[in-house]
């Protein structure tokens, strides 16, 4: 019985923090998210501090183009001071710079913008940044693998990561993040984000999500700015994964859409 009792307890504290590694977790979260094309209605709720609310409603468009580039637009119909305001974003997996363009329809003229020198800026006044909304390039970040965690009662993985040099943490515009993976489906249920006195700035939450075939969309997600007390909301309507003309995702397209 001692005999036993001593190898159960070996095994109890040889055993690791989670039954995952970090490449098997990045490898299957990219699976859920492949989703060659998808598009919606992009609704956002800004909440303030003190419970104000307004809205801003767009036309998004996804498209993944061979394994190293993700190709977005976002065309904006409400409120009407962006009413037929445009934003193209190429991002990518490999060491290419992310870029932007802006279609500014008062002076008709699209401004380029290099991502990795934007400063980190908010996306139309949400929670989110531009650096939030591209592809991060898994070889400048390092990664550890957290103690597994159940959130809101839903059993999660978690995983750290944090820029390999000062210089890509500030670009990033995080100390670190640490991100709650589902273990029934690998997608991130909550995000925080540390700023650089290591303090928490921002929670995401991935509320609600869309299953096409074996890959995954979020619908409803939001994020939090615990320190200012700001949150966004982001819903996306009529999910569909229709094939996207390649042409929509180009700079002549935004300046005449």
């Amino acid at each position: 019985m001692k005999k036993s009792s001593f190898l159960l307890l070996s095994l109890i504290v040889i055993m690791p923090l989670s039954a995952i590694s970090v490449d098997q977790l990045l490898a299957r979260f990219t699976e859920t998210l492949f989703i060659p094309s998808v598009q919606g209605e992009f609704h956002v709720t800004l909440i303030s501090k003190n419970g104000d609310e307004r809205e801003i409603k767009a036309r998004v468009f996804q498209k993944l183009v061979g394994e190293t580039q993700n190709n977005r637009l976002f065309l904006f119909d409400f409120p009407a001071n962006v009413r037929g305001m445009g934003l193209l974003l190429h991002s990518y997996f490999d060491d290419r710079d992310n870029n932007m363009w802006i279609y500014l329809p008062a002076v008709r003229r699209i401004k380029r913008i290099a991502l990795e020198n934007s400063g980190g800026g908010y996306f139309m006044g949400t929670d989110f940044t531009y650096q939030d909304l591209i592809n991060r390039d898994v070889r400048n970040m390092d990664y550890e693998i957290l103690d597994d965690a159940v959130i809101d009662g839903i059993d999660c993985y978690a995983l750290k990561a944090w820029g390999k040099t000062e210089k890509i943490r500030q670009d990033i515009g995080y100390s670190f993040t640490i991100s709650y993976h589902r273990k029934d489906n690998y997608m991130i249920y909550k995000r925080e984000y540390y700023d650089f006195n290591d303090e928490l700035l921002k929670v995401y939450l991935a509320e609600t999500f869309i299953q096409f075939g074996n890959a995954i969309y979020p619908t409803t997600i939001s994020m939090t700015n615990v320190q200012s007390g700001h949150k966004s909301i982001i819903e996306v309507k009529d999910a569909r994964t229709e094939d996207i003309p390649d042409r929509m995702f180009t700079t002549r397209y935004l300046e005449q859409q």
